[in-house]
């Protein structure tokens, strides 16, 4: 299953080289899918996102752009699946769940601060510039943090030209809870990261840091941002957290 995924990086060049398709068959195309309800929703309430597509080999490539940034869905071309950091069953509306790693150690070395109240542990990876990381911040965040202690693994995607001096910010909060602070104000758009200048001894450091998470990601094997994962490093699907459909 593993190689039905593709790199974000190498598909967000794909537009230039294929056919967009009609706007009405990347809706049809999204409706298969479980994130087309919210999606849908979405773009009701804000018109400025905007949605294309294009299908190479045996995906579809959806791109969805809005005031706050951009991310490719992937859906294969039967319309089994939705790849969002990871496979989902269109069908069980679950992902699809690969081996899970067993090295414990690596992944919470990679844990650079936690936030919550609950008693379960919840893994995430996240970038501060994915735009789905920022729609994950606003719908679940309250959620999660009531119910759940969160572990955050940054990862700092190299296509996101931002997202590491982003990182160095989050990462200079003397407290957890004062990091937990900056990723909430970065992912609500706040622009104070553009004023903080490491030194070279920080820069230095949280580097060091974002490698122990980088190790953590390769572990877990995800492969995108946000991925989620509980206690036993399984992996979730974000979109049903504190649904109706959330597994118990």
């Amino acid at each position: 299953m593993r190689k039905l995924i593709l790199s974000l990086s190498m598909a967000a060049s794909l537009f230039a080289f294929d056919k967009v398709l009609p706007q009405q068959e990347v809706i049809n195309i999204l409706k298969s899918s479980p994130i087309y309800p919210e999606l849908s929703a979405a773009m009701k309430k804000d018109k400025n996102i905007k949605i294309k597509g294009t299908k190479k080999d045996n995906f579809y490539i959806i791109e969805i752009d809005t005031p706050r940034g951009n991310g490719l869905i992937y859906i294969t071309a039967d319309k089994k699946y939705t790849i969002l950091g990871r496979v989902i069953d269109n069908k069980t509306k679950k992902p699809v769940v690969p081996d899970f790693p067993k090295n414990a150690k690596i992944i919470k070395q990679g844990v650079l601060f936690s936030f919550g109240s609950g008693k379960k542990d919840l893994y995430l990876v996240t970038d501060p510039e994915c735009p789905f990381c920022k729609m994950m911040e606003k719908q679940k965040k309250e959620y999660l943090a009531k119910n759940y202690k969160v572990h955050i693994i940054l990862y700092p995607l190299s296509f996101h030209k931002n997202a590491k001096a982003m990182s160095y910010y989050i990462l200079a909060g003397k407290t957890d809870k004062e990091k937990a602070k900056r990723l909430k104000e970065v992912l609500s758009g706040s622009n104070e990261w553009k004023n903080f200048h490491p030194t070279k001894e920080q820069i230095k450091k949280f580097n060091e840091e974002l490698e122990k998470s980088k190790k953590a990601v390769e572990e877990l094997q995800a492969k995108g941002t946000p991925s989620l994962y509980d206690e036993n490093f399984k992996p979730l699907n974000w979109t049903q957290i504190g649904n109706k459909n959330e597994s118990k």
